[in-house]
């Protein structure tokens, strides 16, 4: 798995828990039409706020470049 890759399951995954959060909130609070409204709020946020972590140009030091399956060397 590379990392991009993880970088991207990481997002769906704070997607999906803040999505859970808020159907679990809006239940709580006892709000109408919360089971759809809120996860669709809480998840969209999410997504929205996450939006650079799976772009290839956050690339760390070190981390290898490829292009079609071939390394590319910056030098």
């Amino acid at each position: 798995m590379t990392e991009r890759q993880r970088r991207t399951w990481v997002r769906f995954l704070i997607v999906v828990v803040a999505g859970a959060a808020g159907e679990v909130l809006g239940v709580l609070l006892r709000l109408p039409s919360a089971d759809l409204l809120l996860p669709l709020l809480f998840g969209g946020v999410a997504y929205y706020l996450t939006g650079g972590m799976d772009s290839p140009f956050r690339r760390r030091r070190g981390e290898p470049k490829y292009w079609r399956g071939t390394r590319i060397d910056d030098n």
